[in-house]
């Protein structure tokens, strides 16, 4: 095998979660090129990552026109690749595999179909039922997408539809020495160089994570968090990550914790090497849970609806605190302060 592509839907978290199939691809295959295409929002995630040739970009969301995916099968038609597979679960990424002639195409059973293909096999079963087959031709290999709990487990079985049956490694990332230079030069500018200090990281923008909407911790909770953290560690640096967005909501917090320092990472090679010397991190978003999992610091991450399993790997420095509600603001500090104590 020369050449794999794998095409890559989503935020920066799922990138990170894709890593260790991308590591066990390297290992078998390590003259193959692998060629990614992901969205624009989620290509700074490679700046971490080693193991790959060519990142192309695509908004698989948008609505795209005839000429967006004719461009994007440009880019990739002529590059003859011997294999290609797919997170995603729409049936187009399969399909834009069959176009451009990939031989080995793997997904996911069970495909979402789109609405108007359902409706033609409701109403025209036998016109509907041959494109529903159509996608499920697209894939010359479909794995259970309900296997494992975990998605870095999960998206690393899509392995076994090109003969690989080995274990998920865990996630390993790689960061550049002028990020981990700038991580250092950040503790020294706030004073907690050679301290054990705990990275608050309440999550918006971009970082987001696409299995759920957004949901930050309020604030007055916070303010419990930290208070109750201080009475038993009052030494202990508190460093809030700031990002383009969210600016105004670390100005809130702030005011009401004037204890906190501030650090503004630019991309994930930054926050990834702040996150590697922090000794804690309490967080309510995925990309830069998936990081404190990569470098091994000790985490607690707070979950709405989703199932702390699917984000975390089992591991004694890590706890998910998932809301009874499925409402991250209903999630009481005192519960949040259990779990920080439980993994320091």
């Amino acid at each position: 095998m020369t050449r794999v592509l794998a095409l890559l839907p989503g935020d920066v978290g799922r990138q990170l979660l894709f890593f260790p199939t991308l590591e066990t691809l390297d290992r078998h295959y390590p003259q193959a090129e692998i060629d990614l295409v992901v969205e624009p929002r989620a290509k700074q995630a490679y700046r971490i990552c080693p193991r790959i040739h060519n990142v192309m970009t695509f908004n698989f969301d948008n609505r795209n026109g005839a000429a967006d995916w004719g461009n994007l099968i440009g880019q990739i038609r002529d590059r003859r690749y011997d294999a290609g597979m797919t997170i995603s679960r729409e049936w187009t990424a399969g399909l834009l595999c069959w176009l451009v002639g990939i031989p080995q195409r793997v997904g996911y059973e069970n495909l979402t179909l789109p609405p108007w293909v359902r409706f033609a096999r409701q109403k025209f079963p036998r016109v509907g039922g041959a494109i529903a087959d159509l996608a499920g031709v697209c894939l010359t290999a479909a794995v259970s997408p309900n296997a494992r709990p975990y998605d870095a487990q999960r998206y690393h079985d899509l392995l076994l539809g090109i003969g690989i049956d080995t274990p998920c490694p865990d996630i390993a990332i790689h960061i550049p020495p002028e990020d981990r230079q700038w991580a250092e030069t950040e503790q020294e500018r706030l004073g907690i160089a050679n301290k054990p200090y705990i990275i608050l990281h309440g999550g918006t923008g971009a970082e987001n994570s696409d299995d759920e909407p957004a949901q930050l911790y309020p604030i007055r909770s916070w303010e419990s968090v930290i208070e109750g953290y201080l009475e038993r560690q009052p030494d202990a640096p508190l460093v809030i990550v700031q990002t383009a967005d969210n600016k105004k909501w670390v100005a809130d917090l702030v005011a009401v914790c004037p204890q906190l320092q501030i650090v503004s990472p630019e991309h994930v090679g930054q926050l990834a090497a702040f996150i590697d010397r922090g000794h804690l991190m309490i967080c309510a978003d995925r990309a830069p849970l998936h990081l404190g999992v990569a470098v091994k610091t000790r985490l607690v991450a707070l979950f709405g609806a989703l199932e702390p399993s699917r984000h975390l790997p089992t591991h004694p420095h890590f706890a998910g605190l998932k809301s009874l509600t499925n409402r991250v603001a209903d999630i009481p500090p005192i519960q949040v302060l259990e779990k920080v104590w439980e993994v320091s």
